[in-house]
């Protein structure tokens, strides 16, 4: 038996594991993003809404990946709308010295 689906991340927001597992790893833009304060890191992250391998997720974006976006897309969230990111993983380091996966935005696709 495949447990796949069973043991599948849970939840609104985008994991680097859901972006390891993807075949496309591409996510698309459907709201404008909102800025939102962290309750875990206490700091202001991007929140992009958006779709990835057909279900809906909250990419939780880094300073580092919103300007990657801002350089192809601008400053206005709304006109992101439509748009993909391609993603990707890649390995680093908690503030306690544990490698993690990260996402990182690879590509952005005008939409």
């Amino acid at each position: 038996m495949d447990i796949s689906e069973y043991t599948k991340a849970t939840g609104n927001f985008l994991k680097a594991e859901d972006v390891a597992n993807s075949n496309e790893k591409k996510f698309v833009i459907t709201e404008e993003a909102t800025i939102q304060v962290s309750e875990k890191f206490g700091n202001e992250r991007l929140h992009i809404q958006g779709e990835f391998d057909k279900e809906k997720k909250i990419f939780d974006c880094s300073k580092t990946n919103a300007r990657t976006i801002k350089e192809v897309l601008g400053t206005d969230t709304k006109s992101w709308i439509g748009s993909v990111l391609v993603l990707e993983t890649y390995k680093t380091k908690t503030s306690e010295g544990k490698l993690v996966d990260a996402i990182n935005v690879k590509e952005v696709i005008k939409g």
